[in-house]
């Protein structure tokens, strides 16, 4: 065992005659100082992120995380049809990090119940859509059942809506679309969702496209475009590159091509306002690894003013400046360690309560969500965790080197 780990296993913050030194409140201080900052940082991450996974999730599970449709100008709720018989979207299924792909069509129209009308955007979708994002938010019926065979005439609608109707699971609903003539259509309510998302659940319901294809006079293989899915949000911007190349320059006999739109490009202010998010949690990190950095500075500091004797004996009896910085940086490790790991026990277990139980709630008008998200990213935790330990050593280095100057006959004689 090397010199300074054995005179650092036996540090201790207590003079010869047990009288307590000035260190000793400082290093606790310090100690609470680590672990405050440990349990900001965590549940700050937690939340941060929890909150932008939710967030996307909601919008992409409205729009998707790419769409493919007609290249054209119009940018309507009334899309150019497009055929489904474009030899790459098969390909594009078995592209890395793609999960699914279907068709849909959207269609504005208007709900009409006695003196009240509601106008809403309908989405159709077939029996290969993937039904688990509203499941997760439904707060009453079912899902419409749709299969390959027969026309289903079930909708869903949010909450938002059928509260400002009257409308609950089961009733007849008669909605209108205003074309040329007016045509109507009645729906059965087979379920209500509601996401909080305000901006989407005022907007959007979800039936059988073949009503829309119908009402459009479109054929059986037209619809508005397809939506694509992928594994990894990360990848969205990457694989939407990929798709377009490949769709950009294919042409079909009526000489039209399909374009992708992305859900960065369809939903623009919701990602810039996430993105902010990222800047507030950047400030939290750095102001809090700042106090508890200058925490540690300020005891190690008393520490060494105390010590002076000690260092000036160890240096009289040959030990190198390195070696007795290296005292106090093990013991100033061992006090951050010590801090760290109380603060991810606790910052971990509020985690994990207010997951489970929902502790905290939020205004869903403002927040979008109805109680405080949290998100369980180990990556993150881990690099946060090794960042700060980092930071914290490194700033303990510069009243360390106060030890060079200390000179061991004038430090024998300190008192």
């Amino acid at each position: 065992m090397s010199f300074a780990r054995y005179i650092a296993k036996r540090y201790n913050h207590t003079s010869k005659k047990g009288e307590q030194l000035w260190s000793k409140p400082m290093m606790r201080i310090a100690v609470f100082g680590i672990i405050l900052g440990m349990i900001v940082m965590i549940t700050a991450v937690a939340i941060i992120t929890g909150f932008k996974k939710q967030i996307r999730e909601k919008v992409t599970g409205f729009s998707a995380h790419i769409q493919l449709v007609n290249r054209d100008l119009n940018r309507s709720y009334e899309y150019t049809p497009v055929d489904n018989n474009w030899d790459y979207l098969d390909e594009i299924q078995h592209y890395e990090g793609v999960n699914s792909i279907h068709p849909f069509i959207t269609k504005p129209g208007v709900i009409k119940k006695d003196d009240e009308i509601e106008a809403i955007v309908l989405k159709g979708v077939d029996s290969t859509y993937s039904w688990s994002f509203f499941n997760k938010y439904l707060i009453s019926g079912e899902a419409p059942k749709l299969d390959s065979t027969k026309k289903s005439n079930g909708i869903l609608l949010s909450a938002y809506i059928a509260n400002r109707l009257k409308l609950k699971v089961g009733d007849r609903i008669n909605m209108f679309f205003m074309q040329k003539p007016i045509r109507l259509r009645r729906f059965t309510l087979a379920g209500i969702y509601q996401t909080n998302l305000k901006t989407f659940d005022e907007l959007y319901a979800v039936v059988d496209l073949r009503h829309l294809q119908k009402l459009n006079n479109w054929e059986p293989n037209q619809y508005s475009g397809f939506e694509i899915m992928v594994n990894d949000f990360d990848q969205v911007r990457q694989i939407e590159r990929k798709i377009s190349s490949r769709v950009a320059l294919e042409f079909n006999s009526k000489n039209e091509s399909l374009q992708t739109i992305s859900t960065l490009d369809m939903s623009p202010q919701i990602y810039d306002w996430l993105q902010l998010q990222n800047m507030n949690v950047w400030v939290i990190l750095i102001l809090i690894t700042l106090v508890a950095g200058i925490n540690m500075i300020t005891g190690l500091l008393i520490n060494i003013l105390e010590k002076t004797n000690q260092i000036g004996l160890f240096k009289a009896m040959g030990a190198t400046d390195k070696q007795i910085i290296k005292i106090f940086m093990i013991n100033a490790a061992k006090i951050i360690g010590k801090g760290m790991i109380w603060g991810n026990i606790i910052g971990i277990t509020l985690c994990y309560l207010q997951q489970e139980f929902g502790l905290v709630s939020l205004d869903p008008d403002s927040y979008y969500l109805s109680e405080v998200p949290i998100n369980f990213n180990w990556t993150y935790f881990i690099l946060l965790n090794a960042g700060a330990f980092i930071v914290n050593l490194a700033m303990m280095i510069l009243p360390s080197l106060i030890i060079a100057r200390i000179r061991p006959v004038q430090a024998i004689k300190f008192n």
